[in-house]
């Protein structure tokens, strides 16, 4: 009888112990999720404890995806997708479906960041697809919030920012409703950096400002301040209050070195240059650009592993699915149900990119047969200028010719080329030569510039293979672009396409054309 006793004493003691040590996990956790944005290296130390320590499988998944967040904030992109993808392994084997519903939601963010779009569509897609109507119904605002988002990304690429403003909104709502903060957190994060595209810079920077106001209100933001700040900065930029601008990016910066985030840091680090080049101080514009160089390259690196992971455990992922019909007959009919979604929705895609790719080629190919055509315009005999009314004959004529001895020169790959400038060198004034180019150029000075620096350097890619192999980021400096991503804006705006895409098509041209050659010399 005593022994009944104490064997009942020793269990209750046992339960009361693990349910104990579940519960210091659960704060740990807890602690983590509060030092997330301030201290991320703290919050990797909690989810490594917790991951050696604990037994339960839904505190596990949650320190995985904790450390994936907090190597967002780090800015170590590869960590982040292990970390992240092992909490998606760990929670679609348990089918615990709210976690897999908030790992994909987070992998909406992450994916992203590398354009791999149509991945993170296509997990979050089949997550949902696998729910039943109860689960659908219970998780109404995951899934909500996850469909905002994915549109709001869909928006962006599209540069339609003032409805993928309203689209992160209504997502924000749907993970408040939850309530998730991580992931209201981190939307609020892309509202940020959509503001200034979206909004007029009044506007923007009153925004800006409120949310610099409430960053901390839930718990130490640092990481929301670092990229408010940025903003800040660009806003100043757009304003031309340019010392405004490196005061922000300063404080900015200084963050980005704290958690630390690369990433963030060479964004920042582009903007300082950006804006010391406008204040005329060439100094601290080539020692921030020689910094911009050396984190580019480091982040590029880091990227690259973070997409090569994603891609390996999609491989070791259908890999594993096939071992599991050889060694289960009982599933076989599930198994090969899921490969024939898997097929259809390959094909799906393959269709979707074909047509991408299709309309793309068909700029690409307009693009030189618009060229071609613009030519043979300038080509033809010259007409009398007469558009201008306000400017004397023979200055509007050595104007005209001015400017066509300019677009033959490269006078205009240098980053400092401005309408005052250029005025000075032609010996007038900038109203009578704005008005020429307006004119008579059907555009106004900056798309005009623009333009002859993105058909100068399609020409050194079309005419030198060499230059097919350069980083974008040579191929903007070498055009006369300050940044890699105005470079890429403007690039997209004259030929259609972006030249990531453009390089690719040429390269496939000139591949084909040589081939072609060598096979009709045989």
């Amino acid at each position: 009888m005593l022994f009944f006793r104490f064997f009942w004493l020793f269990i209750l003691f046992c339960v009361t112990l693990s349910a104990q040590t579940s519960k210091d996990f659960s704060d740990m956790l807890s602690d983590g999720q509060q030092v997330l944005f301030s201290q991320p290296q703290q919050s990797v130390k909690i989810a490594q404890h917790v991951i050696q320590n604990s037994e339960s499988a839904p505190e596990i998944i949650q320190a995985h995806l904790l450390s994936g967040r907090a190597y967002y904030v780090t800015g170590e992109f590869e960590k982040m997708v292990t970390s992240t993808l092992e909490a998606k392994k760990l929670a679609e084997a348990t089918k615990n479906v709210e976690q897999q519903l908030e790992i994909n939601a987070f992998g909406i963010y992450a994916l992203n960041l590398f354009g791999l779009d149509l991945a993170a569509e296509k997990y979050f897609e089949f997550t949902e697809a696998i729910l039943t109507s109860e689960d659908k119904q219970t998780f109404t605002n995951y899934l909500q919030g996850g469909k905002a988002l994915l549109l709001a990304h869909d928006l962006i690429e599209q540069e339609n920012y003032t409805e993928a403003l309203s689209r992160l909104s209504l997502a924000k709502g749907f993970f408040e409703k939850i309530p998730n903060l991580p992931l209201v957190n981190q939307t609020q994060i892309l509202l940020t950096e959509v503001y200034a595209k979206a909004l007029p810079p009044y506007t923007a920077f009153e925004q800006l400002n409120e949310v610099l106001g409430h960053a901390d209100d839930a718990y130490p933001n640092d990481f929301q301040k670092m990229i408010v700040l940025h903003q800040l900065g660009e806003v100043h930029f757009i304003k031309k209050e340019y010392s405004q601008a490196i005061e922000s990016l300063e404080q900015a910066l200084f963050i980005s070195k704290k958690l630390p985030n690369k990433r963030y840091r060479y964004a920042i680090v582009e903007s300082l240059a950006i804006n010391y080049m406008a204040l005329e101080d060439s100094d601290n514009f080539y020692s921030f650009k020689e910094t911009a160089a050396i984190l580019s390259n480091e982040v590029e690196t880091d990227e690259d592993n973070a997409v090569n992971s994603v891609f390996n455990y999609t491989n070791a992922n259908h890999a594993g699915k096939r071992d599991l019909v050889a060694s289960n007959h009982q599933r076989n009919l599930v198994i090969v149900a899921g490969v024939l979604l898997l097929i259809l929705l390959t094909w799906g895609t393959l269709k979707v990119r074909y047509r991408y790719r299709t309309d793309q080629y068909q700029k690409f190919l307009d693009y030189f047969e618009n060229r071609e055509k613009r030519k043979e315009q300038n080509e033809e005999p010259k007409k009398e200028p007469s558009k201008s009314t306000n400017i004397p004959k023979e200055t509007e004529q050595m104007l005209i010719e001015k400017l066509a001895q300019f677009e033959n020169s490269v006078h205009f790959t240098k980053q400092d080329m401005s309408l005052a400038l250029l005025a000075s060198q032609f010996d007038t004034n900038t109203k009578y030569l704005s008005e020429v180019i307006n004119t008579h150029k059907d555009k106004n000075f900056n798309s005009y510039i623009n333009e002859l620096r993105i058909n100068y350097i399609i020409d050194k890619l079309k005419h030198n293979s060499t230059y097919l192999h350069y980083k974008i980021s040579y191929l903007a400096e070498e055009s006369g672009f300050s940044s890699h991503s105005s470079f890429a804006t403007v690039f997209k705006s004259v030929t259609g396409i972006p030249p990531t895409v453009f390089i690719d098509l040429l390269n496939a041209q000139q591949h084909s054309s040589d081939s072609r050659k060598a096979y009709e010399t045989v």
